[in-house]
Parts: C-alpha cells; structure tokens; sequence
C-alpha cells in the first residue's frame, strides 16, 4: 500500500491537498471522483518529507516546542497557535501556521489541519498529533515529535559532518584533474609536438587525454548530467529502486552503513509513534514511508501483515531477511516485558552509534587512499611531461 498526494476540486470549487492510501495512482484518481472531488493531480508521496524551500527542519522544531509551551498551559489551540505565530519571522512557516488555524477556526481538527501541508508535516507527525487528541495529550506528543525531529537532525548533521572532508577531497581531487588536464598540460606539451622524435608511451597518452578533455570537455559534462538524469529517473520507480537496493546492500562495508541506517530510523520512527499512542501496526507502515529502502519496506509491510493476522513480532522479525538477531532479541524482551517503546528507542540508538563509528572509519580509510591516488596521478603527468625532456638532454650530450 503506497500513499499518494492529491490536489483537487470539491463541490464547492475549492481547491484542496492531501493523501490518500492506496495501491497504484489510478485507484486513488477513482476513490477521490467517487467521493465527488475534481481531480488536479496525484503523485505518489515521497518516503521522506521534503520540506519547503524557505522552511527549515529547525523551524518547525522549535515552533512545535512553543505550541507544546502554550497548549500545556490548557489555552484554547487558536490562542496558542496566535501566540506561535506572533514570535516568528514573516516567511512561509508563518503563514502556514496562520492557515492551519483558519482551518481550526473553520471545525477541522489540528490533525486535519495538518494534513493539507504533507511536505511539511508527514503522515507520523500527523497520527501523533491525532493520538494526541484522542487521548487528551497533545502538549506532551508535540514535545515528543520535537525530541524525535531535533534527534534525527543531530544524526543526519553528525553523517554529514564525517563525510564531508572526505567528499569535498573527491571534488578537489577531480577539479584539479580536469584543470590539469583540460589547461595546464597542453600548454607544456605543445613543445613536444613540434619536436621531430619519438615520445615515450607516457607522453602520447598524456597528450591524447589531454587533447580529449580539452576539445571534448563540454560533452564529457553534459554526458554526466545526462547519465544522472537517467539514473535518477530509473531508480525513482518500483523497479529501479528494488535494483538499486540489490546492488547498495552488496557492497561491501557500504551495504552495512546503509542497513543499519534504515533499522535505527525505522526504529526510533516507531519507538517515537508507539509511545505516542498510535497503534502498533499504525506505526510500522508510517515508520516504513520515512525508508529509502524499498527491499525493507516490502519486509515492514510483511511484519505488519503478519501481525494484523494475529502473528507476534518476535516471529515476525525471526523471520526477516534484513533485521539482525539483536533486534529480533530486543523486539521479543520488549514485548515480553510490555516496553516495546523503550527497546525500539533502544535498537535506534545502538544502530545509529554504529552507523557513526562505521561511517568515521570510512572516511578515514578514504581520506589517505584519495591522497595517494592523487599523489599518483600527478606522479605520472610529471613523469609523462619530464620523460621527453631527458630525452632532449640525452640527444643535446
């Protein structure tokens, strides 16, 4: 079951968004004229929230932290919501907190309201925004979603700060190849091609890929945003994305950073929803949309298939073909014990500090096999350029 995003027309003319599960985009088209709608457009939702331009992921944690404030303080939500708005800057956030009251003050519930900006509130956002409601707690829920969001962007900012260097060393390194190559070697070679002798092989090559890069640079370019592109698009579908998966989860050390990044955000995903009050099987298919993977969302599909037919989950993972002994062991003590919640906190944490501690070791093993390649690319322009000249000295003696 995929979810999709809709824009349509009511009764009324009224243009309106929001997402619908279902199996492929044809039956959500068929639901929504059913129900009466015009239909706009219907697009399969992504499986993390993009969020706006102009609106930061830290935005929306602290506002949700200063709603949390207010509605613990037992005001009505308009009132709270007017107080979260007259302390943010003029910007987009702003004006989407403005709608989502109107929307209040029209008869929708918060929930509701939240569901018209899918980009900037995902499906988990809003189920515990509704469990919230239900049970009466939805000061203490927005406080969760807070911990959970900031939590995660402390993980990703802490990925992105260890693969940095490594990244920009790549970009470096090719920027200087190209620039050796495409301007600084011709203009060196260009006397040996004047010179009636045999040049050694390195220096042929040397010239040749040189003169390639140069004529052909422009071509080189568009035929790498064209292959991109390409790429992009085959594995943005079912198929592609299943291939994609096939060849990232086989190779090697790559394939366990990437796994065991997909188990701690699925499990902190569904630690944060659980203890939030949404229903377990509820949780399992929102925490599954917030995956890259599509190999593991088939498998989380699977375990809650198996648990809406009264299967138990420590059979359910025992059975899987991604997920470790040790989450199979915790899943079953939590659900012994009645801490479901807590262990899958647990499995988050232990597998996001692996993926740090993996990810650290690559960058450092990277790091000094990028400078030696480099070390050795320029080695062999200088012995391709020094070659003919010790030849011209030889022939001078």
């Amino acid at each position: 079951m995929n979810t999709y995003i809709y824009t349509a027309l009511d009764k009324e003319g009224k243009r309106i968004t929001g997402s619908l599960d279902g199996e492929v985009a044809s039956a959500v088209k068929k639901s929504l004229k059913d129900r009466g709608f015009y239909v706009i457009e219907v697009s399969e939702k992504t499986s993390r929230p993009s969020f706006s331009p102009g609106i930061r992921e830290g935005d929306i944690v602290i506002a949700m932290r200063e709603l949390a404030t207010f509605v613990s303080s037992k005001l009505p939500l308009d009132e709270c919501l007017t107080g979260v708005a007259v302390q943010m800057k003029e910007g987009k956030l702003k004006k989407v907190f403005k709608e989502i009251q109107k929307k209040i003050r029209e008869g929708n519930s918060f929930s509701e309201a939240l569901r018209d900006f899918p980009a900037i509130f995902p499906e988990m956002v809003i189920s515990m925004v509704r469990a919230g409601e239900e049970t009466g707690a939805l000061d203490k829920i927005l406080l969760r979603i807070s911990d959970f969001m900031e939590k995660r962007q402390t993980f990703k900012n802490r990925i992105k700060a260890i693969m940095s260097y490594p990244l920009f060393m790549l970009f470096i390194s090719i920027a200087v190849f190209i620039f050796l190559l495409s301007f600084v070697t011709p203009t060196i070679t260009r006397i040996f091609k004047q010179i009636d002798m045999a040049l050694p092989l390195p220096t042929v090559m040397l010239i040749r890929i040189s003169g390639f890069f140069k004529s052909s640079w422009f071509y080189i370019i568009a035929g790498l945003i064209f292959i991109f592109a390409g790429f992009k698009k085959l594995f943005a579908s079912e198929k592609g994305g299943m291939i994609m998966d096939f060849i990232r989860f086989r190779v090697p050390v790559l394939n366990n950073i990437l796994l065991k990044r997909e188990i701690a955000l699925f499990s902190t995903t569904s630690a944060t929803l659980i203890e939030g009050g949404v229903d377990i099987i509820e949780s399992f298919r929102i925490a599954g949309q917030v995956l890259s993977s599509r190999l593991l969302k088939k498998e989380i599909a699977e375990i809650a298939e198996s648990l809406s037919k009264g299967g138990s989950l420590s059979s359910s993972f025992g059975s899987s073909k991604y997920f470790p002994y040790l989450v199979t062991q915790l899943v079953t003590a939590g659900e012994r014990s009645g801490t479901l919640p807590e262990m899958f906190g647990k499995i988050g944490e232990i597998y996001e500090e692996e993926v740090s501690q993996s990810s650290a070791r690559l960058a450092n093993f990277i790091e000094p096999l990028m400078i030696l390649l480099m070390g050795i690319v320029v080695g062999l322009i200088v012995l391709a350029v020094l070659l003919p000249i010790f030849q011209i000295s030889q022939s001078i003696r």
